[in-house]
């Protein structure tokens, strides 16, 4: 990410999780590590999480690799505060590289990793949550493998001894940016490598969210957070259950996060953009939404749905726009402003979404 973009998405988080926790920024603060310096750095562009970051030895271990190391210097050198979280933005190339990746593999990559930082930074797990962004829409990834590392994430996250949440989701992203040497390898704006500052903004904010819930003890009486009691819409809806109400339509229920509702649907939502049900003789993709009630939606699809199928929003690459479209207002989003989303590992049609799913591996959908 360009300095613009991580400037406007890192302040966005910043400003936000202090309004919200009632911090004033001089005696009650946020503060962001996020790094460059070569031999110190919290972040590097174009590298892998999986072979760049962390690799298995010849005994199948993990080690941490150049990168790592660098990180880990970064971390023991600086104090901790009450609490640091780690906020884990990899997906890009481990999706590219990685077509046959596993949730077992990357969850135990990620659980070796956090077993490295959180000793250097001589914190446990309740002091040090992972918070990840899921998958970003990665044009060149493998459709499979980014399913795959958003499943591994949000079975971390149903691990409470491991305390991780899967802070932000944005598949309603516009993928603008364009760094100058790659103005001649597209004749398109949107969709592109890399998230528009507009984009990161997006992310920031959602982020802060999840993070402001996650320090909701720190809270200042008259706060946001402390008003809620703690609790404040950190999430999107859920899809918790989808029944068939006939061959080619769906009833699809969710459950919110302190939101009482959806917000009205945009064309692209209404068109059914981003539903897919798969199964064996391949997917059937949406043809239509409607807002039934509160917490329920009916999904018409532009074939029979299979009855032994899988329902997704946004499997894969998922970005929930056309070709050289915008993305951003485009998901269905509850009246927090938060967008919909179904487990990595897909919903059953005609059976609620059991949390024992995101234990299991992500199968393609075609």
């Amino acid at each position: 990410m360009s300095d613009d973009q991580g400037s406007v998405g890192s302040r966005a988080l910043l400003d936000e999780v202090q309004r919200l926790l009632g911090f004033d920024g001089v005696n009650d603060r946020v503060l962001l590590d996020d790094w460059w310096q070569p031999g110190q750095n919290t972040i590097f562009g174009a590298t892998a999480f999986i072979g760049d970051w962390v690799a298995r030895d010849a005994n199948g271990a993990w080690q941490p690799q150049q990168y790592e190391q660098a990180l880990l210097r970064n971390v023991s050198q600086n104090r901790p505060a009450a609490e640091t979280a780690i906020v884990w933005l990899h997906n890009e190339y481990d999706g590219v590289y990685y077509p046959n990746l596993t949730v077992a593999e990357w969850e135990s990559a990620v659980r070796a990793d956090a077993a490295l930082v959180r000793g250097a930074l001589g914190m446990d797990a309740a002091s040090s949550p992972y918070v990840f962004v899921s998958a970003i829409p990665f044009p060149t990834a493998n459709e499979t493998a980014l399913q795959t590392i958003r499943a591994a994430m949000e079975k971390l996250e149903a691990d409470p001894g491991f305390n991780a949440d899967v802070g932000a989701r944005a598949l309603d992203v516009d993928m603008t940016f364009k760094f100058p040497f790659e103005t001649t390898l597209t004749d398109y704006t949107y969709g592109l490598s890399h998230i528009s500052a507009q984009d990161a903004a997006v992310i920031g904010q959602r982020l802060a969210r999840s993070l402001a819930e996650e320090w909701a003890e720190f809270a200042k009486p008259g706060s946001p957070v402390a008003l809620a009691g703690g609790d404040i819409a950190s999430d999107g809806p859920k899809v918790v259950a989808a029944t068939a109400a006939d061959a080619d339509t769906l009833l699809v229920r969710v459950a919110h996060d302190q939101a009482s509702g959806f917000a009205p649907l945009d064309a692209e939502a209404t068109a059914g953009l981003g539903w897919a049900v798969g199964g064996a003789s391949g997917p059937v993709y949406a043809s239509g939404v409607q807002v039934l009630s509160a917490d329920t939606l009916q999904i018409d699809f532009q074939g029979a749905v299979p009855t032994d199928g899988l329902l997704y929003y946004g499997y894969g690459y998922g970005r929930l726009a056309t070709t050289n479209q915008p993305g951003q207002g485009n998901a269905i989003y509850d009246n927090a402003g938060l967008p919909l989303w179904t487990p990595a590992t897909g919903v059953p049609i005609g059976a609620p979404a059991a949390a024992a799913l995101a234990s299991a591996e992500v199968s393609p959908i075609a």
